[in-house]
């Protein structure tokens, strides 16, 4: 007997193809380093410093996410943004 090609892939395909090695890699990060702007990722609202980020959940959505750094200074605010982008640059 002599199968196609389609033949063969549809009797043998799971139903949720493998991941692929971009799939493997999610949720993410996207990080953009401006080293001109020593505030960048900070976000000053009404006092509080906030770190703001995108975050990438699949290959086809992201996700734009706000968090507080529960500080009025900007020094700190800088020192807790920097911690932050250090954890998460060693999961990855």
């Amino acid at each position: 007997m002599i199968t196609t090609a389609f033949e063969s892939t549809a009797m043998t395909a799971s139903p949720r193809a493998p991941a692929t090695p971009e799939e493997e890699y999610f949720p993410r990060t996207s990080v953009r380093v401006r080293a001109a702007n020593l505030n960048h990722h900070l976000w000053n609202n009404n006092g509080t410093w906030y770190l703001h980020y995108t975050m990438h959940p699949t290959p086809l959505t992201k996700a734009r996410v706000r968090e507080s750094l529960s500080t009025k200074s900007l020094e700190t605010a800088r020192q807790k943004r920097d911690a932050f982008f250090a954890r998460v640059s060693t999961r990855s």
